[in-house]
């Protein structure tokens, strides 16, 4: 077979594609902020109606920035009705890098003391947005806060409510439930944000200590923010910016050309091509922590033989995904893991170069019997009903029937949990320092993903065992970062080499600018970008 190069000849041929739905729906779209600590929130191909404010344009001391995520609702109350991602009115102990490593911030040192202890120490000098000097106690009321509030943080920090205390006036110990060698880097998360106890959630006043702090807020509508003149970590160059709620990414992107924005988030990926030939616009892409790949249930016959799953790799081409129904957006992955973070193996990993001889050798090697196997994913997976349609093509070609089934977003983890699919097209991704949880989760027996079929029978869905996971957990409680990647990586090659999944992409966000604008500070963690240095002529 031919490699399919173009996207009108890939998207011709799986447009006629079956698709069985579950629940009713195939819908593409995403909505709101779950407050999940792994779900941006983000919604790159979804519809709404909310077009924050009107007043576009810029005299070179302001911005208007367009987010497909609504600041305003869902958990934010903790933090007085305003989302702390992409703000910048409050921060966290810990940054993270352009390289995905640890910057101290609010924190300037942290070290274990004892098994499940931390001491950080507090950085000096900084001011709240009241006036108030950052001190131990606000560290702790801000940690107690969100552990009372949040039902899954105590389960997600490894913390339980009582266990953070101030030792004196710039030293915090967090006591963790367990050794968890990656505390600090799972706090290295904007979630995760340290506040004034005089914030208000009932007139919506966040007090953090940000370089931007709030003036007006409209309820899933916008955030105007002024310069906070006494930031500790040097000069804000824009007096005000302006955070629009605008969830269609067509109307994003219309704002920004029509000059009703200066910076738009996730326009769609159709447009990216004329906002680039556009002389008053420019396009950054940025490859960010996430993966997209499809994951064989390696206990659900047929797929529990290698040579299958091994076929589907060969049978995939990356590339033409990625060139085609992605639009260019992403790169082309070799497993599971974004490139982008330091232990993924991506050098390292063994390349599945199509080659559909080879893959329908494996076919007829096989114990593959002809029988269909179902192949399913969200409903709010972006792309995904194209990707599994292009997919189902190539697997047709090498005689491996697949049927798709598209699930509810709501449902989807329960089935796929169940165990019930052959195959399931998977998103991973991180919004903190620490990614460790992306490989136990998925790929440990006892991670969330395996651990019911694994309690119950023995089996799991994507778990190899016992040599797996002595690796992830080597990986999980070391602190050295060279022995983590050593191991990780060594975890990622047997995944490979038995096939447990086909990589697809490494993830890429858009940003879409006015041409005046200079001097964004995109991280590879999009809700960590940073304003402070944004220019606007």
């Amino acid at each position: 077979m031919e490699p399919i190069t173009t996207r009108r000849s890939l998207l011709g041929t799986v447009g006629a594609g079956g698709l069985v739905g579950l629940a009713g729906c195939s819908s593409q779209s995403g909505d709101g902020t779950s407050g999940d600590p792994y779900d941006d929130g983000s919604d790159s191909d979804g519809n709404g109606d909310s077009e924050g404010t009107d007043d576009g344009g810029s005299d070179g001391t302001t911005a208007t920035v367009a987010l497909s995520t609504d600041l305003t609702q869902g958990v934010w109350q903790v933090y007085g009705g305003v989302m702390p991602y992409y703000t910048n009115i409050l921060e966290p102990l810990i940054w993270v890098t352009d390289e995905m490593e640890l910057e101290p911030w609010l924190a300037t040192d942290w070290e274990a003391t004892g098994e499940t202890t931390w001491e950080f120490s507090i950085r000096e000098g900084v001011t709240f947005h009241n006036g108030e000097e950052l001190v131990a106690d606000h560290v702790v009321w801000s940690f107690e806060q969100v552990l009372a509030e949040w039902s899954y943080a105590p389960g997600w920090l490894h913390i339980e409510p009582g266990n953070v205390t101030a030792l004196d006036e710039y030293t915090v110990e967090f006591e963790t439930m367990d050794p968890f060698p990656t505390f600090p880097g799972t706090i290295a998360h904007n979630m995760i944000a340290i506040q004034h106890p005089d914030r208000s959630r009932e007139n919506f006043e966040p007090i953090g200590t940000g370089p931007y702090q709030v003036e007006e807020r409209e309820e899933s509508q916008y955030v105007r923010t002024s310069a906070f003149d006494d930031y500790w970590n040097g000069d804000v160059e824009l007096e005000e910016l302006t955070f629009n709620v605008i969830a269609d990414p067509n109307t994003r992107a219309l704002s920004l050309q029509n000059g009703d924005v200066d910076v738009a988030f996730e326009p769609p990926k159709s447009r990216v091509g004329s906002l680039r030939e556009n002389d008053e616009t420019n396009v950054t892409t940025n490859l960010s922590p996430g993966a997209v790949y499809v994951g064989c249930n390696i206990y659900k016959e047929p797929m529990d033989d290698a040579k299958l799953r091994q076929a589907l790799n060969y049978a995939t081409s990356q590339t033409d995904l990625v060139e085609t129904i992605l639009s260019g957006i992403g790169e082309p992955a070799k497993g599971p893991v974004a490139e982008s973070i330091f232990w993924s193996g991506h050098e390292n990993l063994p390349d599945y170069e199509q080659d559909m001889e080879e893959a329908s050798r494996l076919v007829e090697e096989s114990s593959y019997d002809g029988e269909a196997l179902g192949f399913y994913l969200s409903n709010e997976q972006v792309d995904g009903e194209l990707l599994a349609q292009a997919l189902q093509q190539w697997y047709d070609e090498i005689g491996v029937n697949v049927e798709i089934q598209v699930v509810e977003e709501a449902s989807f983890e329960d089935t796929v949990r169940a165990g019930d699919p052959h195959l399931v097209l998977e998103s991973s991704g991180t919004n903190s320092g620490a990614a460790d949880y992306l490989i136990y989760e998925t790929f440990h027996s006892e991670g969330d993903v395996n651990e019911r079929l694994y309690a119950d029978e023995g089996t799991g869905i994507y778990n190899l065992g016992d040599e797996v996971d002595r690796f992830i957990e080597e990986g999980f409680q070391t602190g050295d970062q060279e022995e983590k990647e050593r191991k990780y990586e060594q975890a990622l090659q047997r995944i490979m080499e038995e096939a447990v999944v086909v990589p697809i992409n490494y993830s890429e966000y858009i940003v879409a600018t006015s041409s005046d604008v200079a001097n964004m500070d995109l991280r590879p963690i999009p809700e960590m970008v940073r304003w402070t240095g944004l220019q606007n002529a």
